[in-house]
């Protein structure tokens, strides 16, 4: 906790670029308890909101199907439906128009190149979906370590699928680039089960 503290009071000393003083520690110490509380709700929204979808994919993401739009793949418009939850707030999260074979998709961190605060994102968005989603999902990683088709790339692609007998839902979250977008990102997709015939 102290180090904690230490590294607060020395970024406000930092950006301030005075000597520190108590209010300088004062506020270190205000900083250094409400970025992790902030954080953890932040942390428990997106959980919520991933529980939500997830549940909803069991039918074809039925109870979450907003107003149609589409989106240009290769220069062809494919038409899909908006999220009417997000896993994380204030990004939009699309759901295929097709019922029988559904999916949701989000971009949950852009950046224009490979970078460490990306690969950090992702590494994280594993482990709290991991935590979220607990126990009854089976995870498995791809990359260059376990791929041969991979190796000299940065691709990731994490995979969480239901533990149990009959259809699942799975999850998948990669970290590529993406090069429609000519970015760098962080997506996650759910693949839900289809509409009953």
């Amino acid at each position: 906790m102290f180090l904690a503290l230490q590294g607060a009071v020395q970024f406000l000393t930092l950006t301030l670029k005075q000597r520190p003083t108590m209010k300088t520690y004062l506020l270190g110490l205000i900083l250094m308890f409400a970025l992790p509380v902030a954080t953890m709700a932040q942390d428990d929204a997106m959980c919520a909101n991933l529980k939500k979808v997830v549940e909803a994919s069991q039918d074809y993401f039925k109870e979450i199907r907003g107003e149609e739009t589409s989106l240009e793949i290769r220069g062809v418009p494919k038409p899909y439906r908006k999220s009417t939850t997000l896993v994380k707030d204030g990004v939009e999260m699309l759901i295929t128009a097709d019922e029988m074979y559904p999916e949701a998709v989000t971009y949950l961190a852009e950046s224009r190149f490979i970078s460490p605060e990306l690969q950090s994102t992702y590494e994280n968005l594993k482990k709290s979906i991991t935590d979220c989603l607990g126990d009854g999902w089976v995870a498995s990683e791809k990359d260059k370590t376990n791929d041969i088709f991979l190796e000299d790339t940065e691709f990731k692609k994490y995979i969480l699928k239901e533990n149990k007998k009959g259809k699942k839902v799975k999850i998948e979250l990669y970290m590529y680039n993406q090069r429609e977008l000519n970015k760098w990102v962080v997506e996650l997709k759910i693949f839900g089960i289809g509409r009953k015939i």
